[in-house]
């Protein structure tokens, strides 16, 4: 005679997923010093882990920008004028990105601050430090993280925004025929030179906001020019290939 035993069956479903949560990557704080892009789905679905990743990964993409401008700084002291300027045409850089770029790059006080994992995140305020002196950046550095505002520091420092208009002096219009300029890039390269002239007169403030549309202006006249010249060829090469059908060579 048989006897039969009844074994019970439990559920582990319950349990197994307990065991594969715990073993899932967890959400990382967010962590200054992290250079690297948080790709794994936010497990815990909380309101605080999905803040501390898009922060992160916000973070990291202003940090980004922050290592265009130190290898464009890098560039322009490492290559030939001439690849530098390829280098510029080839990312459609204008005379005043170009200028941050190289300005933020060149700092080593926003190096060091980056090292330690304050660079302030903002562009801006990125650009507004790498102009100051030693002595206005160590009055600010204490106060660097990656939230800090331009206008926190600006009032620490003293400064304002704008500058009182009632006292600004604007005198002498530059002036250049555009038929006289070969490419975009001499046009850069002249802005440059003037800008590279004008700093060294301490007293005097270069305000290169008409610069980018100048530059957009010479970009479309340079394109138009060359698409008439395009024009041109092809209508030469009908002609000629016309004139070849209608005047065959006879061997």
């Amino acid at each position: 005679m048989k006897t039969t035993t009844n074994v019970a069956v439990y559920n582990d479903e319950a349990k197994i997923a307990e065991v594969i949560a715990s073993h899932q990557p967890k959400t990382k704080e967010f962590d200054p010093l992290e250079n690297l892009i948080q790709t794994n789905e936010v497990m815990d679905k909380t309101l605080a882990n999905y803040i501390e990743q898009i922060k992160t990964n916000m973070y990291i993409g202003k940090k980004a920008m922050y290592f265009v401008a130190r290898d464009a700084f890098d560039a322009k002291a490492n290559l030939p004028h001439e690849d530098f300027v390829r280098l510029v045409e080839k990312f459609g850089w204008n005379a005043s990105t170009q200028s941050k770029f190289l300005s933020i790059g060149g700092s080593d006080q926003l190096f060091k601050v980056y090292k330690e994992g304050r660079l302030p995140s903002n562009w801006t305020t990125l650009y507004e430090l790498a102009k100051l002196t030693d002595v206005e950046f160590n009055k600010v550095n204490k106060l660097l993280e990656p939230d800090v505002s331009w206008n926190k520091l600006a009032k620490v420092l003293g400064k304002t925004n704008t500058p009182d208009i009632k006292w600004l002096l604007n005198f002498l219009n530059l002036e250049i025929d555009k038929r006289e300029i070969e490419s975009v890039s001499t046009f850069e390269k002249i802005v440059e030179r003037v800008k590279s002239a004008l700093s060294k007169i301490p007293q005097v403030k270069i305000d290169d906001k008409d610069v980018v549309s100048v530059n957009e202006r010479l970009t479309a006249y340079f394109k138009k020019l060359n698409n008439q010249k395009d024009k041109e060829a092809q209508k030469r090469e009908k002609k000629r290939k016309d004139k070849e059908i209608q005047s065959p060579v006879v061997a």
